[in-house]
């Protein structure tokens, strides 16, 4: 009887909660407004700040800046590129001729193709950005080219002015675009370098200014004994004209 007294005593008891709402759904968007009491004390707890635009002048109160902030960041100094632009700069002005070509949409194999054509001619493709061209050329007489330099561009350099066979490469390949060239120091455009090719090689012109040249002193000869052969052939008929008489 004690044992069942203790076992009844000792037995914890579990309460069985159920929690259920007997309202809808809490509208999250549009709240129900607090109580006054509740409300009162939220407008005394909220914090105020002071307007960070109270007493600037106009000027500071503008939205715009007169200078972008990407350009208020100082830019630091690239030693490598410098490195790069200086070696551009003298490849620029040691070559005999250099291309500037706008570069369209093109798989990497056919610009390969391009670079290996120029490789076996002695001429070298190589890609430069606008920033390492700019710190090339800046204050130079070849301040010029950075027109070009707006997308993306290719330039050829040739230490032997191959502009005939440079135009054949290119003409293979529509998506590499002359634009212009230096040619002896000289900005050429596109039709001023095709005429230049057109215009033979040095060993021809001057086989034609040999040939030229001897031409006119054997006319210059030829006119000279012109005289001295008529009147010799004159006195030759006289002569056979007397003999038959």
């Amino acid at each position: 009887m004690a044992l069942l007294v203790k076992k009844a005593t000792c037995v914890p008891i579990t309460p069985l909660i159920q929690i259920k709402r007997y309202r809808g759904k809490i509208n999250i968007t549009k709240p129900k407004p607090p109580h006054f009491e509740k409300a009162k004390y939220l407008a005394l707890t909220k914090p105020w700040f002071l307007p960070q635009k109270k007493g600037k002048p106009l000027v500071e109160l503008c939205d715009k800046d007169v200078i972008p902030t990407y350009k208020k960041i100082k830019e630091e100094r690239n030693i490598y590129q410098e490195i790069i632009a200086k070696e551009l700069y003298e490849r620029i002005y040691t070559s005999r001729f250099v291309a500037f070509c706008h570069l369209n949409p093109i798989t990497y194999d056919t610009q390969y193709d391009v670079k290996v054509l120029c490789h076996k001619e002695g001429m070298s493709l190589q890609q430069f950005g606008k920033k390492t061209m700019e710190l090339a050329v800046k204050g130079t007489p070849y301040e010029t080219i950075l027109d070009f330099y707006i997308s993306r561009n290719v330039t050829i350099f040739s230490p032997e002015p191959k502009v005939k066979r440079l135009l054949q490469i290119l003409k293979r390949f529509p998506q590499v675009v002359l634009l212009a060239g230096i040619y002896e120091n000289k900005l050429l455009n596109k039709d001023e370098l095709v005429n230049l090719s057109k215009i033979p090689n040095l060993q021809a012109a001057q086989s034609e200014l040999v040939h030229t040249l001897s031409t006119v002193a054997s006319q210059l000869v030829n006119n000279l004994n012109s005289h001295q052969t008529n009147l010799v052939s004159h006195l030759e008929q006289r002569a056979n004209q007397l003999e038959e008489t």
